[in-house]
């Protein structure tokens, strides 16, 4: 045997063992979706599909993995034909994407938006928006928690509680309004609500008064703290 022909079939047996050595770990990568586990091919860490890949069992998943679940974009075909193609967070639908099914031997999309396998409409909605602002120097609005329904709202002038208030009117959807100490709020809210607050102050000189107007609304259930300043 040649120098020549004994170097390609070393080379030969080479690829053969990396192959080989691939399509075992190929086996041992584990999909933890139970409909798509029986096979799969791709990316693999630690023993869980990872990166860009593909499983199949009763249904099938084309994209990319973490952990052994469908994580970020790929496209879902289930054993009935009905595909999803968009996002995806630890293996539920989670973001922008299309889902196609038929009716009637006929193709219905809908597009969207996902969170944790909900559809939530075409458009996603903001957990809050500003909708007028006058004479407001600055303002946050921050959730504190998840519960209790609630709207706290304080009132700032050069960083400290605005104490020079006149005129002050709080008009809301729904709820009950409360006053607790410095803060102002309502309560046992069924959301979305729109909030409009108003009132009259003086300058930092006090020199002069002007008139505050500030409009939100609040689309997310919750305790949610609210400060305007001027």
């Amino acid at each position: 045997m040649s120098k020549k022909m004994y170097v390609q079939m070393f080379c030969m047996i080479l690829i053969i063992g990396f192959t080989d050595q691939a399509l075992a770990q190929q086996s041992d990568c584990v999909v933890k979706l139970p409909a798509i586990s029986k096979e799969y091919s791709g990316g693999c860490k630690k023993g869980l599909a990872n990166g860009k890949g593909f499983a199949k069992g009763v249904d099938s998943y084309k994209g990319q993995f973490s952990k052994g679940l469908p994580h970020g974009k790929g496209t879902y075909t289930w054993a009935d034909g009905t595909t999803f193609k968009g996002r995806w967070v630890n293996g539920k639908r989670d973001g922008k994407g299309t889902l196609v099914y038929k009716i009637a031997g006929k193709d219905s999309v809908v597009t969207g938006y996902w969170k944790g396998n909900n559809y939530l409409g075409e458009k996603i909605a903001l957990p809050y928006k500003i909708d007028r602002k006058y004479n407001v120097t600055r303002y946050s609005i921050n959730k504190a928690s998840d519960a209790n329904n609630v709207i706290r709202i304080k009132l700032f002038k050069a960083g400290r509680y605005n104490t020079d208030i006149e005129n002050f009117t709080l008009a809301y959807d729904n709820g009950d309004e409360y006053e607790l100490g410095n803060m102002m709020g309502i309560q046992n809210i069924i959301f979305p609500v729109s909030v409009k607050v108003s009132y009259r102050t003086w300058n930092y000189l006090h020199t002069s008064q002007y008139d505050v107007i500030f409009e939100f609304t609040i689309n997310e259930p919750g305790t949610w703290e609210v400060t305007i300043g001027n």
